[in-house]
């Protein structure tokens, strides 16, 4: 090149290349890529930009440029690749130097993640008016392309999205800012809760674009939010997490409105991304939730990349140390003759958990029966409260027995378990002598009629499963649909019918994930969207790690379709 653009204060390196294309004369927007790459084969990436080292080796003579500069300074790296290991970074970096398109979105995890990426570029309409005033010219501001941002932080006004998509239609070629594309056509307004969250992460994120932190291991960031999970009242020392009251007070703080906004929200179910930051596991989410969380639980960004944090400013050691003490406490407790729950009140824990700690430290097994301290010394079996209890139990066994006659045991103790447990446990021998066996007759099923009645059923199912969004043929998904996935596969041998037709459509998880890729490709089509790994993988639904089994069969169908494209570098 001639030359070569000074990229603006925050400005995303895609910007920057934008407007070298509308300096270079190139007639046609294809030599741009020549011009910068020294290749046709790329496309115009914004958040992970590719074929870097190729752009500085075509850069004028003089240029001080490097690689790490576009991709720490320019692109949505540091932001991106916050929380992911340093060998991980490493590869991605690499990629973006010399690899190929989709694979640094794959290895950073945004498509396993379930992140829907901003769709069009974005801008604030004052950066917009200051930045004609002070340049000539608009540009892209890399912190405003952040999924998750809605402010700007300079000017503490709503982003708003320009007309031009980021992925779809020509992918090479670079589209600059202009008064063309950046309309204001309704005005954006949040309320003002909304926009103190929303600016408070935008000014975190700014944090992550424009430092430079050090790469760190999973353990290490959850090790940070231990302490201050545990510091909150939401976990305790043995490694206990409250899920329930975590989740609870995370929602209280932020709001289900701003979790939905940062395609955050948290399961009412357990697991979720939110346990799975705080539990021992190495999966790495969302850059976007590891910020909500730390600003959940008071953790300035710096300090939770480089200060590490433990109980009242001391080492991480402490936490082990805590434990020690909680361990011994335990121990000096269960010599007292407390029970188990007054012991858990003190030591703040569930009894469940103090029962954990009981065998795991091996403390004397007559302790748990104590009575509540009553019977120290006295086995619970030997007791006047036992005898007390194994009566009432009794009685009530036995009415239970009077006020069903005509059924077995087995369906009383259904409703009634811990009477059952109880007497199962400590009056074995009395149970055994009270327990009624009742064999129940079977009501006759005309199975040739109902394989009959049910084959038509299924094969109404399994058409539409076809014809919509892809699901998986299996017994079960069929089922499920006809609501009887209770029986339908442990009778299928009473169902010859049924069972023949239902084995002719099931699929292989290969052949599914291929029929998926062909529906992706149809939609991509539809759309009018171009046919790039990144947009088949996020339009069909299938995971990269199957995806690499399929890579041949993909190219196929791409091929018989017509397409020249190669996935199979990847």
């Amino acid at each position: 090149m001639n030359f070569f653009p000074t990229p603006y204060a925050d400005e995303i390196l895609y910007s920057t290349l934008a407007r070298y294309c509308i300096r270079s004369g190139n007639a046609r927007e294809i030599h741009n890529f020549e011009d910068l790459f020294g290749t046709r084969n790329c496309i115009a990436s914004l958040e992970l930009p590719t074929h870097l080292d190729a752009l500085i080796n075509n850069m004028p003579v003089g240029a001080k440029y490097t690689a790490e500069d576009f991709i720490y300074q320019q692109t949505l790296f540091p932001f991106l690749a916050a929380f992911i290991p340093q060998d991980r970074a490493e590869k991605i970096i690499e990629t973006m130097r010399n690899g190929e398109g989709a694979v640094s979105y794959i290895r950073i995890g945004l498509i396993s993640n379930s992140i829907t990426l901003n769709q069009y570029f974005r801008f604030c309409p004052e950066c917009f008016k200051e930045d004609i005033e002070r340049f000539g010219e608009p540009y892209w501001h890399r912190s405003h392309q952040v999924t998750g941002v809605f402010i700007c932080s300079k000017h503490k006004i709503p982003l708003y999205n320009s007309t031009e998509l980021i992925r779809a239609g020509n992918r090479q070629r670079f589209i600059s800012a202009s008064h063309h594309n950046c309309i204001v056509e309704k005005e954006i307004n949040y309320s003002n809760d909304l926009m103190g969250k929303m600016l408070r992460m935008a000014e975190d994120v700014e944090v992550l674009l424009n430092n430079q932190f050090q790469f760190r291991e999973p353990e290490w960031f959850r090790s940070q939010f231990r302490v201050k999970v545990i510091e909150k009242g939401y976990a305790r020392m043995n490694n206990y997490i409250h899920q329930k009251k975590l989740k609870q007070g995370f929602i209280d703080f932020y709001g289900h409105e701003y979790l939905r906004l940062v395609q955050s929200t948290v399961p009412d179910k357990s697991g979720g991304w939110l346990s799975d930051i705080v539990r021992k596991n190495d999966r790495t989410t969302y850059a976007i939730r590891y910020l909500l969380l730390a600003r959940f639980l008071g953790i300035p960004i710096v300090d939770l990349f480089n200060t590490k944090l433990g109980f009242n400013g001391e080492d991480e050691n402490n936490i082990d140390a805590y434990q020690e003490l909680w361990d011994e406490r335990l121990l000096e407790l269960a010599k007292s003759g407390l029970s188990i729950r007054e012991i858990a009140n003190i030591l703040k824990s569930s009894t469940k958990t103090i029962r954990k700690a009981i065998d795991r430290l091996e403390i004397e097994e007559f302790w748990k029966f104590n009575g509540g301290g009553k019977y120290l010394h006295n086995k619970f079996t030997d007791t006047e409260e036992f005898k007390i209890k194994r009566k009432k139990l009794r009685a009530r066994w036995i009415e239970l027995h009077s006020q069903y006659p005509d059924k077995s045991s087995n369906q009383i103790r259904k409703n009634n378990d811990g009477v059952y447990a109880w007497l199962k446990k400590y009056d074995s021998e009395w149970m055994e002598k009270h327990y009624r066996r009742i064999d129940n007759k079977v009501n006759y099923v005309d199975w040739c009629k109902r394989d009959a009645e049910l084959l038509p059923q299924v094969k109404k199912v399994v058409k539409e499963m076809k014809e919509g969004k892809p699901e998986r043929i299996t017994w079960t998904t069929i089922g499920s649909k006809l609501g009887i996935s209770g029986w339908l596969s442990k009778r299928k041998e009473k169902l010859p019918l049924t069972k023949a037709y239902i084995e002719s459509e099931l699929e292989s998880l290969e052949e599914y994930h291929i029929r998926k890729i062909k529906w992706g490709i149809a939609e991509l089509e539809r759309q009018r969207k171009e046919i790039t790994l990144w947009n088949l993988i996020e339009t069909a639904g299938v995971r990269p790690k199957y995806m690499k089994v399929i890579l041949k069969e993909i190219q196929d169908i791409l091929s018989e379709r017509g397409y020249e494209v190669n996935f199979l570098k990847y």
